[in-house]
């Protein structure tokens, strides 16, 4: 019996960086090797980092294999991303991962636990006389506002809705900081719980964070809002930059309504108490069945696909059904059965007008139009004399053929075109048999 000995079996933590600007995000990748294979992919198991927040890339493991020395090492590497909030040198304990590697000289797969070293970072502290708690760190931030309305015909007693959203490509949405708005002159703001999302692509996470703010118009007159300006650090420039919104201008025109005012302050206090009950949770990428949009989209393209080539195959099967079916009811044989009845029920009519049906069909290029020509083809001496009449009567369109004829007739045919089928199969056996013992 063949000698097994247990596979060596390690795993690595790397860092993209190990010095970072507070909240910049350090991408660690874990990597386990092996000196066998894997017989089911590891699983890495999910740490907190202290004075972190840590968030798992969420894709396929990365098979690679790397060589030490001679041999090869299969790998598999999973990233996670760190994103620093104190200031200082940090630690990141070890990862513990889980696989199913045979040992050496064998092939069942055995359960391993094994643990990544500890790593160390620095955390540094943002550019002198900026306040960390309206910091962000990012690749870029960008804002929007949208309101539900145009500014025009605006009166004391109306609502504005204003959503302003943060997108800081890089970070996480908890990340973002809250935007300070101060009290206006013409009226009342109500602040709403904010909405969180975060989002994923190949390297990194997204954050957005949009927030709800309602201002009661109360009071009559021209009135400005001020700009909003979002500071935050570039980490590609290893710079300070700003993102910001203009200055709104508002025209109010008055209310002699004050109840109505007052009744709006207290829907709003309402609606305000019960946003608050809500806390910012930040949501969860899109996904249905275990699949996010992009893959989700993949999916139903091809299933369209399928569904119509499904669908143009259908059409090409019904095509040639359709096909065979009218090139069935113009053959001669279809004429020819329609002939038959038509001699059963000795109707003189119905028998000339099927017979010319059925020649017109039967002769094509080779026969001409006239019948005698398919008689001599007959050979039947007999029945050319029986139908000599009867011929000339079909021609003339008369109605005084004889039924019994022409039932005769079509026995003849009928033997005729066996016999023609047979010396057809009796030529092509002898065409595949040439040497015929």
């Amino acid at each position: 019996m063949a000698q097994t000995k247990p596979a060596k079996i390690w795993a690595t933590a790397t860092f993209n960086k190990s010095e970072v600007m507070l909240g910049e995000p350090i991408v660690v990748t874990v990597t386990v090797y092996t000196s066998t294979w894997f017989s089911s992919p590891p699983i890495f198991e999910e740490i907190q980092v202290k004075g972190s927040l840590m968030a798992k890339l969420e894709q396929r493991n990365s098979a690679t294999s790397v060589t030490i020395g001679r041999k090869q090492y299969p790998a598999i590497k999973q990233r996670f991303v760190i994103y620093p909030n104190v200031i200082g040198t940090n630690t990141l304990p070890g990862f513990k991962v889980t696989t199913n590697c045979p040992p050496e000289g064998g092939y069942k797969g055995e359960r391993r636990e094994i643990f990544s070293k500890e790593r160390t970072f620095n955390v540094l502290a943002p550019p002198e006389g900026i306040d960390p708690k309206s910091y962000i760190a990012a690749y870029k931030v960008s804002l929007k506002d949208q309101w539900n309305s145009n500014f025009k015909n605006l009166k004391a007693g109306d609502v504005l809705e204003r959503r302003v959203t943060i997108t800081a490509s890089g970070a996480l949405a908890a990340a973002i900081p809250p935007i300070a708005y101060d009290s206006v002159e013409f009226g009342s703001i109500y602040v709403k719980s904010p909405m969180l999302v975060n989002r994923q692509n190949r390297n990194r996470f997204s954050g957005e964070r949009t927030e709800i703010i309602n201002y009661l118009l109360e009071k009559e007159g021209d009135f400005s809002l001020p700009s909003i300006k979002v500071p935050w650090f570039n980490i590609k420039t290893k710079s300070m930059d700003t993102s910001s919104l203009d200055s709104i201008n508002l025209s109010i025109a008055a209310n002699p309504d004050l109840s109505f005012i007052l009744s709006r302050q207290k829907e709003l206090q309402n609606e305000l108490a019960e946003s608050n009950k809500q806390t910012g949770v930040t949501k969860s990428p899109f996904e249905l069945l275990g699949l996010n949009w992009w893959q989700l989209f993949i999916v139903l393209l091809l299933v369209l696909v399928a569904l119509k080539m499904v669908i143009s195959w259908g059409k090409r099967i019904n095509n040639v059904r359709i096909h065979k079916k009218n090139k069935h009811l113009d053959s001669a044989d279809y004429y020819f059965n329609i002939l038959k009845r038509s001699v059963q029920s000795e109707s003189s009519n119905d028998i000339i007008k099927d017979f010319y049906a059925w020649y017109d069909r039967y002769r094509q290029h080779e026969f001409g139009p006239q019948f005698t020509e398919f008689l001599i083809e007959l050979n039947n001496p007999t029945l050319n004399e029986l139908l000599r009449h009867d011929m000339r009567q079909i021609y003339l369109s008369n109605s005084s053929i004889k039924p019994e004829s022409m039932k005769k007739l079509v026995k003849a045919i009928e033997s005729h075109k066996s016999h023609k089928i047979k010396n057809s199969l009796k030529s092509l056996t002898q065409d595949l048999n040439p040497i015929n013992p």
